[in-house]
């Protein structure tokens, strides 16, 4: 059994405000372009980020996980996608020590969705503790991981419909993800999501 938890928030989002702005046809003022509904925008932005990540189980924007998993092979799935470091792999020995796994005997793995932590030595022999980083860079750097655009339209399409659709409802089909957003957000998914 594996337990994973964010320990840090990420601090950044996959669509900017201006973005999300201009997607919705704000009429924006001033420099930098603001409008009076830009503080709901920001936490449509982030609640539209959310439901994208629970959908594909990928992390969208980089935070910190700690997992807590007993090792029973020769890797561990993270659960998630894409890994882009691991700060530590604990384990309590029979002594009750801590022991830190030294990082020159595992690799991260990001061909597999989910992504794998290999052990490349000895396999720890008890419940490993393994903190790591995990997330998508901004559109812009094209080396590590960069956003798809077809998430980041997904998100689009979401924080419109979040935006028309901010009063409760009588129908539920108000508060379904878009049908065109599920369809570009699917060949993403990872363990089949929530």
């Amino acid at each position: 059994m594996s337990s994973l938890i964010k320990v840090v928030q990420p601090n950044s989002e996959p669509v900017a405000l201006f973005e999300a702005q201009l997607h919705l046809r704000l009429d924006t003022e001033g420099s930098p372009a603001t409008h009076p509904d830009d503080f709901l925008v920001e936490n449509l932005i982030s609640a539209a980020r959310e439901n994208a990540e629970q959908y594909t189980n990928l992390t969208i924007s980089p935070c910190t996980y700690q997992m807590q998993t007993v090792v029973d092979k020769d890797y561990v799935s993270l659960q998630t996608f894409p890994v882009t470091s691991v700060a530590s792999v604990t384990y309590v020995d029979g002594d009750g020590v801590t022991q830190t796994v030294a990082p020159s005997t595992y690799t991260i793995n990001n061909y597999y969705r989910p992504s794998r932590l290999y052990f490349t030595g000895a396999i720890p022999p008890n419940e490993v503790t393994i903190q790591f980083t995990a997330g998508y860079t901004d559109r812009q750097n094209i080396n590590n991981f960069p956003t798809p655009s077809s998430v980041v339209a997904a998100i689009l399409l979401m924080i419109g419909n979040l935006y028309e659709n901010r009063e409760t409802v009588s129908s539920i089909e108000s508060f379904e993800r878009p049908q065109s957003a599920i369809y570009l957000l699917t060949p993403h998914r990872i363990n089949m999501g929530m």
